[in-house]
């Protein structure tokens, strides 16, 4: 009998892997008659696999067979190895041959694994030889990855880096839980000690890290990848409850049915504190809005929406949205449209007939609101009678434009002087009062010659200087000469506007006396 000893280090322990090979052919041995000649000590760790010439295994390991994503009894005397290797194949096939000409292999492999991780191991072929000539060859991975991270964290010298490791506790036990899903739960005690954590730490970090015990994360994990499986069409229920060691398959469906209501609690949960937010901020809001789906159902309502248009019946949760304000159907759909595809559309002013007949003034407003994945949900509209504004507007166009002409008929015009700039405005009435053509320019100092020369120009030039430096307002009567020559007689009042202590302008109104 030959004894096969390999030394494997594993989460800082070295494991021992003991194989009893019988003086015989391989490829006559399966695992389910010679399971005596192979005893792996802690086969769940240690990656190890034999491959006959025909490239079928003839035996692997747990672990081996988790990290394909397999069961062993899918493996053993059943499976070749192009069909494990898949794709990955053609680039082993020259390590594959050189083995089973004699020479050991040693070689970097990547692979995919069932959550979508890539995982990569150092792997080693070793030819084995039975009367003189080759049988098959075994198969050893180790986990570079994994490796990789625990010296990463035994070679942390620093204070700071070492506190931190504890937090790294739950991640490093998902892992672990994720390598396990094909075999049993390895259980609280095992994971303890694995990750050199007491039981109760290990419990008590791991829910506050994932909101769960560590069996139901298991669990979970496993229906996720059911959940895989099923829509892929690629294993039954009954199946997967062998796959995933149930008692049977009720149990199986019993917990597959709790996960999908799970996930489906958590995310209406996670939808309806996204439109919850907009439905506070639409029942608080203090003007006319309302909240819809993408089918136009109200969700949610202000008072003042209610109040605006006329539903003092209440509750409008779940009808459709009557497009009136909108102005036709035709519009309505094209604002819809436009506005679900992300663009905000509004108006300042529209007039429009209520169902009552009643023609008021709306301002309106149509944007997108969205829920926690960013995705459009559907219509916020907010509206505002301005009917009041709108006929305010409409009385002071109506008074101004009687004061225009009361001004016309009083020949009443009036001036600014923008001392800042050094500007002068004249109105059409103050023109014609003082025979300005149409574009010619002129300036306040300009007329200011045009008053009668002795007492007259001396007040109005007087009274402009005090408004100038001190503010005082003045209300003058005199003779002007015109810009065509013509005297005349005028008022001419002024005031003026100071700000931090400078004034920037004076104004006032020429009034034509003459008459």
């Amino acid at each position: 009998m030959i004894i096969i000893t390999i030394l494997y280090l594993y989460n800082y322990h070295f494991y021992t892997i003991v194989i009893y090979k019988a003086p015989i052919h391989m490829n006559t041995i399966t695992y389910k008659k010679h399971a005596p000649d192979f005893e792996i000590v802690h086969q769940s760790i240690v990656m190890f696999a034999y491959w006959d010439r025909g490239l079928i295994c003839r035996y692997a390991s747990e672990a081996y067979a988790m990290w394909f994503g397999r069961r062993i009894d899918s493996m053993i005397d059943v499976l070749k190895l192009p069909e494990l290797l898949k794709d990955n194949f053609p680039e082993n096939l020259p390590y594959i041959t050189a083995v089973l000409e004699g020479g050991e292999q040693r070689f970097e492999y990547s692979t995919r694994a069932s959550f979508g991780e890539i995982r990569k191991g150092m792997v080693t072929y070793s030819p084995n030889f039975a009367n003189g000539e080759i049988d098959g060859f075994f198969v050893h991975i180790k986990d570079i990855a994994n490796n990789e991270n625990k010296n990463a964290l035994v070679s942390h010298k620093n204070l700071e880096s070492f506190n931190s490791l504890p937090e790294r506790i739950p991640i490093d036990v998902e892992a672990t839980l994720k390598s396990c899903l094909f075999a049993e739960f390895p259980g609280i005690a095992k994971l303890s000690k694995q990750h050199f954590v007491s039981e109760s730490k290990l419990k008590r970090d791991f829910r506050a890290k994932f909101n769960m015990s560590v069996f139901a994360y298991y669990r979970n994990l496993q229906m996720e990848l059911a959940e895989k499986y099923l829509e892929e069409n690629l294993y039954s229920k009954k199946q997967l409850a062998i796959i995933f060691n149930f008692s049977n398959p009720s149990n199986f469906t019993a917990r597959y049915k709790k996960y999908l209501n799970d996930k489906t609690e958590n995310y209406v949960t996670k939808k309806n504190i996204s439109e919850n937010k907009y439905e506070l901020f639409v029942l608080q809001a203090p003007f006319a809005m309302a909240m819809f789906d993408k089918k136009m159902r109200y969700m949610a309502f202000s008072n003042k929406w209610l109040k605006d248009h006329n539903h003092l019946n209440g509750d409008l949760t779940g009808t459709v949205y009557n497009p009136v304000l909108l102005i036709g159907k035709l519009r309505s759909i094209e604002i819809y449209k436009a506005t679900m595809r992300g663009s905000i559309n509004k108006c300042d002013g529209e007039l429009i007939e209520k169902p009552n007949g009643a023609k008021t003034w709306i301002k309106w407003e149509v944007r997108p609101w969205y829920d926690d994945k960013n995705v459009i949900g559907g219509l916020l509209i907010y509206t505002e009678d301005i009917s009041v504004l709108k006929m305010r507007d409409i009385e002071n166009d109506d008074v101004s434009e009687i004061l225009g002409k009361a001004n016309e008929i009083a020949r009443i015009g009036s001036w600014k002087c923008d001392v800042k700039n050094n500007k002068t405005f004249l109105s059409k009435i103050a023109m014609e009062i003082l025979d300005i053509p149409v574009g010619a320019e002129v300036d306040f100092g300009m007329i200011l010659e045009w008053f009668k020369e002795g007492s007259d120009r001396n007040l109005i030039k007087q009274a402009y200087m005090h408004a100038l430096t001190k503010g005082l307002t003045f209300s003058i009567e005199a003779e002007v000469t015109t810009w065509t020559g013509s005297p005349k007689g005028v008022r001419v009042i002024g005031y003026s506007e100071f700000k931090e202590g400078s004034c920037q302008k004076i104004a006032g109104i020429f009034q034509d006396i003459s008459r």
